[in-house]
């Protein structure tokens, strides 16, 4: 849409996988089993900061990402590119001589005919593979959460979006399976669970994660989590007291740095830098530190901790990256030591699993190489 640079030189003209992705696995979960995009793209539009030619091969791309996640129906918009009005320079799927297929609506005609051959290879029978299921993550998002925390960001620095696409991309490097959830749903079928920046909450949230971790899940906090109640209101106790049981933290309070200055954290004996957000947090008693400052007036303090509570584990994350490394790392660590394995795609290789299907997707700028098993 020419909103964004994308991945690599000509990343402008693909876009970025979260704007599809993160929509599809949050929808899937919201509207029921039937849903799909209303308004695709068939090339140049005319409403971008800029507005830029799409890549070849990009709109059959975008229409295999609605396909990935779950999606039953691509509406495009639009059929036909106007002669007048406000949207003259909005590609349509025919161009402006009425009947000639524009490069998108080329791609259009491509899917159609291999949609034919996936129908014809389709076995309902198919269930989702072992290896996957087990790395299967839900994701709490929550409106109300966004919109605090964007009301009162603390630093310039803090963005709740940024925040939550870091955590979904780096599952999706691992190739796991996300579902992006509201609170409605039941937590027990997920092996992981994660809920970034989860700011606005109650006890009875709390008791639930509770249970899911001592009956075996594994519960993954970032930073300003529990920091209030449902109407954004501080607690009358420590800063976000209604977690510190569930992760094992005694105390905590936060810090910001300026633009310029990088704080630092080790992790496994690597050095990684921080600058947004940083949690610093005092263990309790029985509670691992995983990552520890290694500057600043609380040098030694702990940044990242893992919490064992019945058959199940709570990490917590306090402190928000730039690149994210850290973050990656961390969660990385979370299912080694669950006794499940993932991949290391880089960002902007997308592979998801629909159906039976197997579906490759690559943002990149840069052509790419992944594993794909003999039988495919």
């Amino acid at each position: 849409t020419g909103h964004n640079q994308g991945i690599g030189s000509q990343g402008f003209r693909m876009g970025i996988p979260e704007d599809l992705g993160f929509s599809n696995d949050q929808f899937r979960n919201r509207v029921g089993k039937t849903f799909g995009v209303m308004e695709l793209q068939p090339g140049q539009v005319n409403w971008g900061v800029y507005n830029p030619q799409p890549l070849p091969g990009a709109i059959r791309m975008w229409v295999y990402h609605v396909f990935a996640g779950g999606g039953k129906f691509v509406c495009n918009y639009r059929f036909r590119q106007p002669l007048k009005g406000s949207e003259q320079y909005h590609y349509g799927m025919i161009m402006t001589d009425g009947v000639t297929l524009s490069p998108g609506g080329e791609e259009y005609v491509r899917i159609t005919q291999e949609m034919k051959k996936l129908r014809a290879a389709y076995d309902k029978k198919n269930r989702m593979p072992g290896q996957l299921a087990s790395r299967r993550i839900g994701l709490l998002f929550d409106m109300s959460n966004y919109w605090e925390m964007e009301f009162q960001r603390q630093t310039d620095q803090w963005r709740t979006m940024a925040h939550v696409h870091k955590y979904y991309n780096l599952l999706k490097s691992f190739a796991a399976p996300v579902d992006v959830i509201s609170e409605k749903e039941d937590f027990s079928g997920y092996p992981f669970l994660i809920a970034p920046a989860y700011q606005l909450l109650d006890n009875k949230l709390v008791e639930r994660w509770t249970e899911y971790v001592k009956k075996g899940g594994h519960l993954i906090l970032t930073c300003r989590t529990g920091q209030k109640d449902r109407d954004a209101k501080l607690w009358e106790a420590p800063l976000a007291a209604p977690i510190h049981q569930l992760a094992g933290i005694n105390s905590l309070y936060y810090d910001h740095l300026p633009h310029n200055l990088y704080g630092k954290i080790d992790f496994e004996g690597k050095e990684f830098a921080w600058n947004n957000w940083g949690d610093v947090l005092t263990p309790a008693a029985g509670t691992d530190v995983w990552a520890v400052y290694t500057d600043q007036f609380y040098k030694g303090a702990a940044s990242v901790i893992h919490h064992k509570l019945g058959k199940g584990t709570v990490t917590y994350i306090g402190t928000d990256t730039d690149d994210g490394k850290l973050e990656k790392e961390v969660v990385r660590r979370v299912y080694t030591e669950a006794g499940v394995s993932t991949e290391d795609l880089p960002y902007g290789v997308v592979k998801e699993w629909r159906d039976g299907f197997y579906i490759a997707l690559n943002y990149t700028s840069d052509i790419q190489e992944i594993v794909i098993p003999d039988e495919a």
